[in-house]
């Protein structure tokens, strides 16, 4: 009985030994997952080329006929509640979307990201100026939403902002620079 149950185990791994060598298989036949698509014949064009950037206060309007406009940037000063951060400066912005494409437009998936200085800027929240969040209400086609953001930057003679409307992966985002 006991040689019984050693020989099962044995007999398994010299079948599965086998089996690896009957098939010529090896490490090389078998390249990991992503390196096994063919090689490319010639360059592919994704349609995209580079990214532009806008001055403030320019609209952009993508293929689906969403037009979205980031305004000028305006000091302000945080109220005394407001979630702020010490700054240098204090920016806020005017963001205009028109929905002119056959479906709603959900603003709560938008993201903004300011930089200055080189430094990653911080979004103020002070209801007292009206720096919300996004609108949560869909802009139905047709129509319009207007909102301001406000950001803490290092130097607001030097801010790029990036703004994308994340309810729609294939609108690329957009660049805005003073």
């Amino acid at each position: 009985m006991k040689r019984l149950a050693l020989s099962l185990p044995a007999a398994l791994i010299a079948f599965l030994c086998s089996a690896c060598f009957t098939t010529g298989g090896s490490p090389d036949d078998n390249p990991p997952a992503g390196d096994n698509r063919p090689a490319l014949t010639e360059p592919i064009d994704s349609g995209k080329g580079e990214q532009e950037t806008l001055a403030f206060g320019k609209s952009y309007t993508w293929e689906d006929g969403v037009t979205l406009t980031v305004g000028k940037p305006k000091k302000f000063k945080p109220s005394e509640y407001a979630a702020a951060k010490k700054a240098k400066g204090y920016l806020r912005f005017t963001v205009t979307v028109v929905n002119k494409s056959d479906k709603p437009l959900d603003l709560g998936l938008t993201y903004i990201t300011v930089q200055s200085s080189n430094k990653e800027s911080e979004q103020i929240f002070d209801t007292d100026n009206d720096l919300d969040s996004t609108p949560d209400t869909k802009v139905l086609k047709g129509r319009e939403s207007e909102f301001d953001v406000g950001f803490g930057v290092a130097d607001p003679n030097d801010v790029v902002m990036e703004v994308a409307l994340q309810d729609d992966f294939e609108r690329p985002n957009l660049l805005y620079s003073s």
